[in-house]
């Protein structure tokens, strides 16, 4: 046997060493290449999406880590507010406190009897509880929406307003 002369026995095996021994012009480079171009885009598809999945977890880990931080600092101000509306509650009984007994202080040193000034304190303290409870008595019918009770009464079959 020469160097030139090689056999090739038959058979699939035969095919793939006929393929492998052909010349380039013999196999169509287009249809391979077609296909390894296809399988890489596919998988390169495939790993793009498994990126951007990734990424978007990643996100959405993130903006739940900042929604749990967000409502521990709203939850902790709330509480802070509370407490601080107690300290003032606190600080403005005080100060009323204190504005009175100067009011009543004054007014013993103006009329000699420590009575008057108590009372016209206590007097004064009684007229600001009752406009407190009026405009809290206003506030309160506004609750019930009258505008809009009346509205719909106005506006309902067989009300008294209609135009018959």
């Amino acid at each position: 046997m020469h160097d030139d002369d090689e056999t090739v026995p038959d058979g699939p095996a035969a095919s793939a060493v006929k393929a492998d021994a052909a010349p380039a012009g013999d196999i169509d480079a287009g249809d391979i290449n077609a296909g390894v171009k296809q399988s890489i885009g596919v998988e390169a598809i495939y790993l793009q999406l498994e990126d951007a999945g990734k990424a978007a977890l990643r996100v959405a880990e993130a903006a739940l880590t900042l929604v749990r931080a967000e409502f521990a600092l709203a939850r902790h101000s709330a509480l802070g507010l509370i407490w601080l509306g107690f300290a003032l509650v606190f600080f403005g009984v005080g100060a009323w406190l204190a504005t009175s007994a100067a009011i009543a202080a004054g007014i013993y040193q103006i009329t000699g009897n420590m009575f008057v000034g108590i009372g016209v304190v206590a007097l004064l303290n009684l007229v600001g509880v009752i406009a407190v409870l009026m405009l809290m008595r206003r506030n309160w019918r506004d609750l019930g929406f009258p505008r809009t009770r009346r509205m719909i009464s106005d506006a309902s079959p067989g009300s008294k307003n209609e135009d018959t």
